[in-house]
């Protein structure tokens, strides 16, 4: 039909172009006259006056005919070479039909049956929340970032949660309230606690409640920015748990990790992460859930300053609702050299129970063993086949410096994949949306502070055309540092909190001496 519809056009053309010259047929019409006369008739000497043809100005005017222009149309080029290749290969101009023809079905499907999200978009407005009553989920529109309800495992913000069916996960918060003891005691003063996820729990080196020997360069980087004992300027604590979301950790500081005889001058928040990239709660949900946990810390301490971190920057979801081992693999970004722990029995054959060396002379002795072969020649860990080729497998499928698309719509289905697949969420959107968000409701709120973090991590963008990429050197694309991530991390973290500590008044720290010098010279009368 398209063809027909080809030829018919050049058709026409070719016959605008062919047509006559002017109707002008005075010329014409005497040369007939004269062509129809009898033969017959004698010829007779007839005085012709040409003299006028001579003369100037009375020249007659000549004659323009519209002659055949030689050139070809490009539409008739087009056709003919159509024609031409559908002659010479059928079967594969029947195939680009049908492929034109696919195309056009899935792009009809894709508009119709495929609509779009919005992303990045918190509807409606929380920052001038002054208590955890006026927190309400009766106008959410949507609990799951994809816009509906049930793509996603997000539980209710306002309700503490705990993960007790998990023996790591209680194992890790019983960790955490024996690092409180000796601050409850009165033995030791506090300056910040942070309290969070699996970043807050990465900081002091620890992993579910447990310090594999891979983490504790990270122990001792924490040492020497927040433990004076080691160097550091300030006391800190770190009370993380991966995997946490923020009705976990809200479960947690009502459940013995905020006690009252517990009051550090400052609380560091590192939560939502999980909200958003783990159980894929909504913008407007994972907001509800982080002030929640704000609330709960405003009304009871009435005194401390807090500082809500912001979101890291990512680009990829957190695959699972619980962390596994290659989350902490991603979040130190390189996979550890040698074993993370021995098996109980022999050989793993009788326990199969994995322990996590504590002692530093157990975790020498281990590596030492592990880096030796059975003849007790020491060999290369990088060489191990299937280790190098699972690394360079993993390195592959990570995009290096990503660009972070600033892209509001989203789309269930890929029609790239033939609708077969489910299209990637972008979550950078929903990270600027939500840090936007906080960083409005702690200009509002004098206690509450705001540390953006984003700059750290993010490359370019400092213009408006710039595009902006995930600094992969320091960040996953899940939003897990490495060792240099935490550092350029911690390190502004420390000049952030020497700046507010600086506020306080200087409280004397020799209550436990001097009720010890009483008791004895008590016991000397």
């Amino acid at each position: 039909t398209f063809f027909s519809f080809l030829e018919c056009v050049c058709v026409c053309q070719h016959k605008n172009k062919m047509s006559s010259p002017p109707n002008d047929d005075s010329d014409l019409e005497d040369l007939l006259s004269s062509a129809t006369t009898s033969p017959t008739t004698t010829t007779t000497n007839v005085n012709i006056d040409l003299d006028h043809l001579t003369r100037d100005g009375d020249l007659p005017k000549r004659r323009h005919y519209q002659t055949h222009n030689p050139s070809v149309s490009p539409l008739l080029f087009c056709y003919a070479s159509c024609c031409s290749f559908v002659y010479a290969s059928p079967c594969t101009c029947v195939c680009l039909v049908i492929g034109a023809t696919i195309v056009v079905i899935l792009a009809l499907i894709n508009v119709t049956l495929n609509p779009t999200t919005a992303i990045g978009v918190v509807q409606h407005d929380y920052t001038n929340v002054q208590s955890s009553f006026q927190l309400s989920m009766g106008n959410i529109d949507h609990w799951c970032i994809k816009g509906d309800d049930d793509s996603c495992t997000c539980d209710d913000p306002l309700e503490p949660i705990h993960r007790g069916e998990l023996k790591m996960w209680r194992r890790a918060h019983k960790h955490n309230m024996m690092q409180l003891e000796p601050y409850v005691e009165g033995r030791k003063t506090i300056d910040v606690a942070f309290v969070g996820e699996s970043m807050v729990e990465l900081m002091d080196g620890s992993w579910m409640g447990e310090t594999p020997p891979p983490l504790m360069g990270l122990e001792k980087l924490f040492g020497e920015h927040f433990d004076i004992s080691r160097g550091g300027d300030m006391d800190g604590v770190a009370l993380g748990i991966a995997g946490d979301t923020s009705p976990n950790v809200l479960w947690r500081l009502q459940h013995g990790e905020m006690p009252m005889d517990f009051n550090p001058k400052i609380w560091w928040i590192v939560t939502g992460m999980n909200d958003l990239a783990r159980t894929q709660c909504s913008e407007e949900v994972t907001v509800i859930g982080i002030l929640r946990t704000v609330e709960e810390i405003l009304e009871r301490k009435p005194n401390a300053q807090i500082v809500l971190n912001s979101l890291f920057p990512m680009v990829d979801i957190r695959g699972g609702v619980n962390p596994t081992k290659k989350d902490m693999e991603d979040a130190f970004r390189e996979r550890p050299r040698g074993r993370w722990w021995r098996r109980d029995g022999n050989n793993g054959k009788e326990g199969n129970k994995a322990h996590y060396a504590r002692d530093p002379k157990e975790i020498a002795e281990m590596q030492r063993q592990h880096d030796q072969d059975e003849n007790g020649h020491h060999r290369h860990l990088s060489s191990s086949g299937e280790e190098e080729e699972e690394e360079k497998a993993s390195r592959k499928r990570e995009i290096i410096n990503p660009i972070l698309k600033d892209s509001h719509k989203f789309r269930h289905r890929n029609p790239f994949t033939m609708f077969t697949g489910k299209a990637s969420v972008p979550m950078w959107p929903a990270v600027i949306a939500i840090n936007a968000e906080l960083e409005k409701f702690c200009q509002k709120h004098d206690r509450v502070h705001f540390f953006d973090a984003t700059s750290l991590f993010v490359l370019g963008g400092n213009t408006a055309h710039e595009t902006e990429t995930l600094n992969s050197d320091l960040i996953s694309n899940k939003g897990r540092m490495n060792m240099a991530g935490f550092k350029v991390w911690e390190d502004s973290m420390k000049e952030k909190l020497k700046y507010m500590l600086a506020k306080f008044p200087k409280e004397e720290l020799k209550v436990v001496v001097e009720e010890d010098v009483d008791d004895d010279a008590e016991e000397e009368e």
